[in-house]
């Protein structure tokens, strides 16, 4: 955690270097020992004093910006941090009540917390019957963090899971905010003796306070309710957009409110506000903050030192116009259609044809292909390189190992691995030419076209950005618009992915029809968010492409087993496409959870393979959303449903038996009986390629709309 801010801020490192001996002399932790990569944060003990003194750093990070908070909430542990930065505790004070507390709770034994996606009145309706079961944190309108005894909170998960709602238990070894810390109160209460505070130099919004702007001191009785109490922050957060607060920045190592916090803000009409995480796990840390600090500038945030900091010699100037195209789309004139572009000059050279293929698949103008640039630097990832290979090897007849792709690979480098096989014959033109456009990412990504018929809605696939639609929104302009929900890396399960993507389709069009889908893993979030908007309005359609439900996980006798199972062939994909073996400890995977696996998983292939970020970031993405869908149980969906299916297997990917399916379905039928099944010559990962993807879209374009109206798209300008 905050690693590679020691070296990149100053005000960063100084923090930490002024806070170390004091929690060393509280709290027996090392600040500095808390950033390094083989921390061991396990115990209560340890990870909560770390935490405390990351996030007050945090905090002083960002006032040598010139961020000064007008207000601050705590969550839980957070109110400590909270009250440190608003002056009304001393650093000492405050790593004191946090070593007492961390050391008191390790002494709980017992007891559980899950996280539910249910309102406080819905709840009650479903533990009126399990008497352990309080309610720990009031997280948003409609989530909370429960906590009891493990047999009850595991009854309600069943029965939200069981109502196609979303339940998951949480991985803490202390039911906090509950009747279980009673016992540690008094205790508590002697440790800590008199409490010196002082007056908060802004505006706090109490989340252990029945009224979050009592103006309570911060005295023992506050910190023993903290303890105590159920967590208030969707009040707090409510009071504090009541208030006009619009800018709200999350100090922390990782997002892990801000969904809530958006949710919350919504509910209370503030919707346009800004939520901005300061870091998040698994990325550079210095490059977080740095982005995070960016985003409040872009978005007009008074941060008066940041400029004079960063760019001390920086100067405004004008970005030169865009470039017109300068043609006429007058009601009532002919407009006449670009000239076709040729195929390919006549004397196009290897490397010309393979850079006009790159750019078909990746999106790009050719001439913004540097040949000696690698592909890498341009975005390729896994995915994308099985698709640029598919390409090539349908261009040359031959192709190279994704490994010479993926290891910095170059266009040139590529070109000259390739047999001299002459340009095949040009094609007969396409009925509705397009090539691939880039979305503009906003609330939704929005895809050039237009089109007299309902949006087309679609989710990612599994690790990647809505993209890779580029083709499909192409062949479909002139029939309707295509709009793309890009992933998030929280929420993270299907069912709160799904909300949110409902929630975003409604902005743009609140009272519909719509019109969802999704290739591969996007399908089981379009079949969940369709599930959630035929509740208030007419889903026309749900479009799966190629979106295959795993079949059930062969039972094993251990967790090293099961980790076996998992990442087997993922070791057996590494030797086949890098020639290198890896070597896994399944023993250690077994006992890990979802997130900790992958991490190990591509620490080893990053020692054994030299990869680029972009590369292993897409791997990890990939796994954990994956991992999402095979813990999801679709509900069932009466509406029309169109499952476009590929026939032919993809090579050079990882084989999993639970998706070797051979049922014509892929096992929606189980869910979706109103079911049409369209096969596609082409395999998987080609769908969304030339020529799979006019096939896909001309089939769906007939489908959409029976009245026969076709797409009908113009030849594009790169």
């Amino acid at each position: 955690m905050g690693r590679e801010l020691l070296a990149a801020e100053p005000a960063f490192a100084a923090a930490v270097e002024r806070l170390e001996p004091v929690l060393r002399e509280q709290a027996g932790v090392s600040l500095l020992g808390a950033t390094e990569p083989d921390a061991d944060l396990t115990s209560l003990t340890a990870v909560m004093p770390a935490l405390f003194g990351l996030q007050v750093a945090l905090a002083e990070l960002w006032r040598s910006y010139g961020a000064e908070p007008s207000a601050v909430i705590g969550h839980s542990l957070g109110e400590i941090a909270a009250a440190v930065t608003a002056g009304a505790l001393d650093a000492p004070t405050g790593a004191r009540i946090v070593a007492f507390r961390s050391r008191l709770l390790t002494t709980v034994r017992g007891g559980t917390m899950a996280v539910v996606d249910l309102p406080p009145p819905d709840l009650g309706r479903m533990t009126e019957d399990l008497p352990t079961l309080h309610v720990a944190v009031y997280a948003s309108p409609e989530q909370c963090v429960v906590t009891g005894s493990a047999q009850e909170v595991g009854a309600l998960v069943a029965r939200v899971t069981a109502e196609g709602g979303f339940a998951r238990t949480m991985p803490v070894p202390v039911a906090g905010h509950s009747p279980d810390v009673d016992p540690l109160l008094d205790a508590f209460a002697w440790e800590l003796g008199a409490v010196p505070y002082g007056d908060p130099v802004c505006r706090r919004y109490s989340t252990v306070l029945d009224d979050p702007l009592d103006e309570a001191p911060y005295d023992t009785a506050y910190w023993l309710a903290n303890l105590r109490r159920p967590v208030r922050f969707e009040q707090a957060v409510r009071a504090a957009a009541r208030d006009g607060h619009r800018v709200f920045v999350e100090v922390a190592p990782h997002p892990t409110q801000a969904h809530p916090l958006a949710r919350t803000l919504e509910a209370a009409g503030a919707d346009e506000a800004l939520v901005v995480p300061t870091l998040r796990r698994g990325t550079d840390d210095a490059t977080s903050f740095r982005t995070a600090l960016a985003t409040l500038l872009v978005h007009g945030a008074r941060v008066p030192s940041a400029r004079e900091t960063l760019h001390p010699d920086g100067r405004i100037t004008d970005v030169p116009p865009p470039r017109w195209q300068h043609r006429r789309y007058w009601a009532g004139e002919v407009v006449l259609p670009l000239p076709a572009p040729e195929s390919r000059p006549a004397a196009a050279t290897r490397l010309d044809r393979l850079r006009m293929l790159v750019a078909r698949v990746m999106g790009f103008a050719p001439d913004r292909l540097d040949p000696d640039v690698p592909l890498t630097d341009l975005g390729l990832d896994s995915l994308t390189a099985v698709r640029i290979r598919t390409a090539v090897l349908g261009e040359f007849g031959s192709a190279p190992e994704l490994g010479v792709l993926l290891r910095q690979g170059t266009l040139r480098g590529v070109a000259g691995l390739l047999d001299d096989a002459p340009a095949p014959s040009p094609a007969p033109p396409l009925a509705h030419p397009g090539e691939p456009v880039h979305g503009t990412p906003g609330v939704l990504r929005s895809f050039p076209g237009t089109g007299p018929h309902a949006p087309l809605f679609l989710a990612h696939a599994a690790g990647g950005s809505s993209d890779v639609y580029g083709h499909l929104a192409a062949r479909l302009d002139g029939h309707r618009p295509v709009y793309g929900f890009d992933r998030l890396e929280h929420p993270d399960d299907v069912p709160a992915r799904a909300a949110e993507f409902a929630r975003r389709i409604r902005q743009i069009r609140p009272e519909g029809p719509w019109t969802l889908g999704g290739w591969s893993y996007g399908g089981v979030v379009a079949q969940e968010t369709a599930r959630l908007l035929s509740r208030a309005g007419e889903v026309t359609a749900l479009v799966l492409v190629d979106s295959i439900l795993p079949l059930p996980a062969p039972p094993v006798a251990t967790p090293a087993e099961e980790a076996r199972r998992r990442f087997a062939g993922f070791a057996a994909y590494v030797h086949t496409v890098y020639g290198v073996e890896l070597e896994l400890p399944y023993v250690e995977l077994g006992a890990m959870d979802d997130t900790a696996q992958v991490d190990l998983v591509l620490a080893l292939l990053e020692k054994a393979v030299d990869l680029p970020p972009a590369v292993l970031a897409h791997q990890r993405s990939s796994y954990l959303d994956l991992r999402s869908a095979e813990r999801h149980s679709p509900g069932p969906y009466p509406g029309r449903t169109l499952l476009y299916r590929a026939t032919r297997p993809a090579p050079h990917t990882v084989r999993d038996a639970r998706y070797e399916r051979t049922d014509a379905t892929l096992g929606w039928d189980a869910h979706c009986p109103d079911l049409t099944v369209t096969d596609l010559p082409a395999h998987h990962l080609a769908l969304l390629d030339p020529p799979a993807v006019d096939t896909l879209a001309a089939d769906l374009a007939r489908a959409l709309d029976p009245s026969g109206l076709p797409p009908t798209t113009a030849p594009m300008e790169p």
